[in-house]
């Protein structure tokens, strides 16, 4: 961990506001959002409801510190890696992360940012970008757009959408008409075969390629 990444740690009584979002980043995985609570986590830790209330001053608070803390456990590599480089590694982080902690991965979509380490990452992104050649318009749709793919995919893989299609998935195709639905058929062999990570990959890759088609011919290459 970086230390510009690192965020005040204690309050009253020394209570730990770290060690709180940890907790509620277990509990969360533990239970589900649905049955997640400021009350049930104070419960769950032997904390009174009243100290999460003092570091966070909401669920919504909390929530936003928890996904502050997933994004500061995400790692970058160096700044003298080609472009797309940068971007591949920082998006399969998002992936683990988001197989590590599906409940609370789901954060990091209600929060334009959320907070210090966020910024970091995005200027990443941004300084990424900006060396393959892009303006500044383009740096800022491509980083709103990379963070949408990215998040969105990896949250989409975490809560079982990206996966292969099971035995009930090709009952169901099967028992389409004929007409109408034949690439559907078909193609089922292959919507069994998927592998874990392929379609995140394969998106990935697309959309790194759709940035790089849509820079200026002098652009530095990326690898």
């Amino acid at each position: 961990m970086k230390n510009s990444d690192k965020i005040k740690t204690t309050g009253p009584k020394g209570l730990a506001s770290q060690a709180m979002v940890n907790a509620a980043i277990e509990f969360m995985e533990e239970v589900g959002d649905s049955n997640f609570s400021l009350r049930k986590l104070a419960s769950k830790i032997a904390c009174d409801p009243m100290s999460l209330q003092y570091h966070f001053k909401s669920k919504k608070g909390l929530e936003r510190a928890m996904a502050e803390e997933l994004t500061r456990r995400i790692t970058t590599i160096s700044g003298s890696a080609p472009w797309d480089q940068r971007l591949q590694h920082l998006a399969y982080q998002y992936r683990e992360i988001a197989l590590a902690y599906p409940n609370t991965f789901k954060l990091m979509q209600q929060f334009w940012s959320t907070g210090l380490a966020d910024y970091i990452r995005a200027e990443y992104v941004c300084q990424a970008l900006t060396d393959a050649g892009c303006n500044d318009n383009q740096v800022t749709s491509f980083c709103l757009g990379y963070y949408a793919c990215i998040i969105g995919l990896a949250a989409s893989e975490a809560g079982g959408l990206l996966r292969p299609a099971d035995e009930t998935d090709v009952q169901d195709i099967e028992k389409l008409p004929a007409q109408g639905f034949e690439l559907t058929k078909k193609l089922a062999p292959a919507f069994q075969a998927v592998e874990p990570g392929q379609v995140f990959a394969y998106t990935v890759d697309l959309f790194i390629a759709g940035i790089r088609k849509a820079l200026p011919k002098n652009s530095p290459p990326g690898n």
